[in-house]
């Protein structure tokens, strides 16, 4: 798949949603945001731009049933792409479950995610 890419995010967003989160975004998603503020596939994954990121986390509450992991995105059907904060592997999920019995392994790391261009869903796994 081929991603739609944006301009970088600016360093005040990032900066912004670091003081809302109450520290550090995942490194290699803000390294992903110095690239590109959110992208998306032609296909069904999307990576979220900075703006609200830490909002999308709150709204869908994330911390509070997953809090070793950080939303980055989702597949258009409901299941969020989550980055796990101890094996930094990318994982997804019903965005209505929300429970680590739920998560199915999407990629190794956000580099694999990135270089396969689909969520589990398109590949059959989802």
């Amino acid at each position: 798949m081929t991603f739609t890419l944006h301009p970088p995010a600016p360093r005040a967003a990032i900066e912004r949603e670091e003081i809302e989160y109450g520290g550090s975004l995942p490194r290699e998603y803000v390294e992903l945001l110095q690239i590109s503020d959110g992208m998306y596939t032609n296909g069904n994954l999307s990576i979220l731009g900075a703006e609200g990121v830490v909002q999308r986390n709150v709204d869908y509450e994330v911390q509070v049933y997953l809090p070793d992991c950080f939303m980055i995105g989702d597949d258009g059907g409901g299941h969020a792409i989550l980055l796990n904060l101890g094996d930094r592997r990318i994982y997804e999920v019903d965005m209505g479950v929300m429970d680590e019995e739920s998560m199915k392994l999407g990629a190794e790391s956000l580099d694999e995610l990135l270089a396969l261009g689909t969520c589990l869903t398109e590949r059959g796994g989802g």
